[in-house]
């Protein structure tokens, strides 16, 4: 690491010096090539053919194009765009399986009565928020906007936190529910886990 360190300090050491020479030899090279002439003594009509006309009724040659080419590449865009979406759905329908059946198995684990509220998707919130000590009802709070949302989500960290010192693991360990797979593995762990 040492090694590397010193490697990328002798490189950048070595750059600074060349950059600062070549600035006044760009700056010198761009003065020998600027013209004598003024801006108002520019023969600007000689730069401008006096016969140009743009065509704005100027039509794209599709005729290298095929209709049948066209159509391939709609069906490809369609046929990926379902492929990336049956993806996601089976995916997203996993997922809400396994921490549904987690957060169901640490409800068991703890004593809690109606643990099948984990497979009903408001219900599921208001569980957490009970299995951590907290009044279930504060799940109302999504119906305020914005800020409601986020209120919710930092009561229910704490109430993951709480399930972790009840299933006898480190408090700081729920703040794992805040990283996208740790949270996967952190329900995994207070559902199967050995404490």
């Amino acid at each position: 690491m040492k090694r590397l360190f010193n490697l990328i300090a002798v490189f950048v050491l070595s750059i600074i010096p060349l950059s600062l020479m070549a600035t006044p030899l760009l700056a010198q090279a761009e003065e020998d090539t600027m013209l004598d002439t003024s801006y108002e003594d520019y023969d600007w009509e000689s730069y401008v053919p006096h016969d140009y006309e743009y065509d704005y009724n100027y039509d794209f040659d599709s005729s290298n194009i095929s209709e049948e080419g066209i159509a391939a590449l709609g069906a490809l865009g369609i046929l990926f765009g379902g492929v990336m979406l049956f993806i996601a759905l089976g995916t997203s329908f996993v997922l809400y399986i396994y921490s549904s059946f987690a957060l169901m198995t640490i409800a068991k684990k703890l004593e809690m009565e109606n643990a099948w509220f984990a497979w009903i998707p408001i219900l599921n919130l208001a569980l957490l928020l009970k299995m951590g000590m907290q009044n279930p009802w504060l799940v109302l709070l999504i119906l305020i906007p914005g800020i409601g949302a986020f209120i919710l989500a930092v009561l229910s960290v704490i109430a993951i936190m709480k399930v972790c010192e009840k299933r006898g693991y480190d408090k700081l360990l729920g703040l794992l529910s805040l990283v996208p797979v740790a949270n996967l593995i952190l329900l995994g762990v207070l559902a199967w886990g050995k404490k």
